[in-house]
This record gives structure tokens, C-alpha cells and sequence, in this order.
């Protein structure tokens, strides 16, 4: 069972050769704590996370929503009367960024709640209908009677570590947090940042598993099946499982293994791993 103090929010991504995440390390005096660093990573022989590989790709999905709460925050947020331009902009810039915030703040607490009540642990019982709508989906995906890993980290030979929100032998699955119904959330589907994750996250855990190349691993089990499951953020319980092909998944690996490659290269950085 997964200790609570331990579940906090991933404000950084490097990980050990054992997959354990390393957030935070000590100062200089000894006397506080610092977010971790490439430098530190270096002398520490660290791996950097799956989302900071695939964030050295392009993400138009996110450009457009960004862009579209622009365009919102400026139809709300008028000028004023001999406002110069530069101060209505950076009101327009907090607006927009205060709702992104907001939007993920609320998701982080509906992920915790979640993380919690499959650790079999307490959780804020404002999100039970969000925890109950997961749990009954994971019980369709799966069978009522399935045990999962939550937040299961684990890394990677090539170099590279993340952690699984919800896996066991049979799934890998990752939670995204959504605003609408049902009707809303019938309509999603998975884009190719999803397929990296997914894809990277099982060949970690594969890994850990004993494996070696996704051509020639010692893997003889049948490989896990992958999706996301969108959440509702604004309609308590409503949720939807989107899973994720082995062609999908196959791409998301071949664009995963490149971001690597390029993200290596252009720091000139590998760790020095002995496997």
C-alpha cells in the first residue's frame, strides 16, 4: 500500500535505474531540499521522464486550446478606455493562464482521489462520484476482482523513467482529466503524444519485467493492452475508456524512441545505466 506523504504532484521528471522517481535533492548545506537538475542528473546517473521526451515534439491539440483561450479571455476581457495595449494583453495572458491552472489543479485532485481509493486509502469524499465512475469502468475493462498498481514507477535500458498511473499484467492505463458529459466524452479520441506514453510506459514496465528489445525481449507473456480513460472534471462520475491500437501503439513507440534520441543528443547526455 503506498504510503500518502508520498503521493505528490510530478513537478519534475528524473528517474533512478530501479525506476524510482527523484524530485527533489538536498542543498548544498544540507539544510532544505531543490528540485532536481540535469547537472544533478548527470552526477546522479538519472533518467529524464517520458512527458519531458515527448514535450521535444509539437503539439498543435495544445497550441489550438491555448489559442482558443486567448481568444475567449480577450472577448471577456475588453479594453479599457486608454488602456495601453500591452497591459489589456497581459491581463488577457493571466485570464487565460488562471483557467488552464484551475483546469489542472481540478485534475490533479480527481487523480489523487483516484490514486488514494486504489491504494485503499481515505480520499476527499467531494470526488467519490469521480472514484466510483473509475472504478466501475476499470471493473468492465477488466473484471471486478482485478488488483492494480497505482503510480508504479519504472525505467527504462535506453534511459528514460516513468511512472504508470494504473497498471497491472494485463493493462497500462493513464488518466486524463475532461470537461463535458457523456455525450462529450463519447466523441474522444487518442492522439499521438497518447500513443508515446502508453507505448513507453509498457516497454518500462516490460523492462522491469526482464525484457530487452521489443524484437528480441525475454518476454513470453502476452503484452499489455493500453488505453487512457478521459475523466470528467465537470460531471462527477462520467467517464469514458479510449483504447489505444497496437498500430497506434507501434508508431507511438518508433516517435518515442526518436524524441529520445534527439533529446540525448542535444544534451549530450545518456546515463550510464548496466543494463
Amino acid at each position: 500500500m503506498t504510503d500518502k506523504k508520498q503521493i505528490v504532484k510530478e513537478s519534475t521528471h528524473w528517474y533512478a535505474e530501479d525506476g524510482t522517481p527523484v524530485y527533489e535533492v538536498p542543498t548544498a548545506k544540507g539544510d532544505a531540499w531543490r528540485k532536481t537538475t540535469l547537472r544533478d542528473a548527470r552526477q546522479m546517473q538519472l533518467a529524464p521522464g517520458v512527458t519531458t521526451i515527448i514535450r521535444c515534439a509539437a503539439a498543435p491539440a495544445l497550441v489550438r486550446w491555448q489559442q482558443r483561450q486567448a481568444i475567449m479571455s480577450a472577448l471577456t476581457l475588453p479594453r479599457g478606455t486608454d488602456e495601453p495595449e500591452h497591459r489589456w494583453l497581459q491581463r488577457i495572458e493571466m485570464d487565460m493562464n488562471m483557467t488552464a491552472k484551475d483546469a489542472a489543479k481540478e485534475g490533479t485532485r480527481i487523480h489523487t482521489a483516484i490514486e488514494l481509493a486504489m491504494c485503499e486509502e481515505r480520499f476527499d469524499p467531494a470526488y467519490t462520484d469521480h472514484v466510483r465512475g473509475v472504478v466501475r469502468l476499470l471493473g468492465e475493462l477488466a473484471g471486478p476482482w482485478a488488483e492494480w498498481d497505482s503510480e508504479k514507477g519504472c525505467a527504462h535500458y535506453m534511459g528514460y523513467g516513468t511512472k504508470a498511473d494504473l497498471s497491472n499484467d494485463s493493462w497500462v492505463i493513464d488518466f486524463k482529466g475532461k470537461d463535458g458529459d457523456e455525450d462529450d466524452l463519447e466523441g474522444l479520441r487518442t492522439f499521438d503524444s497518447h500513443w508515446m506514453q502508453l507505448a513507453a510506459t509498457r516497454a518500462a514496465l516490460e523492462t522491469q519485467d526482464g525484457a530487452t528489445t521489443a524484437a528480441e525481449r525475454n518476454y513470453e507473456e502476452e503484452r499489455r493492452r493500453c488505453a487512457i480513460i478521459y475523466v470528467s472534471r465537470t460531471h462527477p462520475g462520467v467517464c469514458r475508456a479510449v483504447e489505444v491500437t497496437d498500430e497506434e501503439l507501434d508508431k507511438g513507440w518508433a516517435m518515442f524512441k526518436a524524441l529520445l534520441l534527439y533529446w540525448q543528443a542535444q544534451r549530450s547526455y545518456k546515463p550510464d545505466w548496466s543494463c
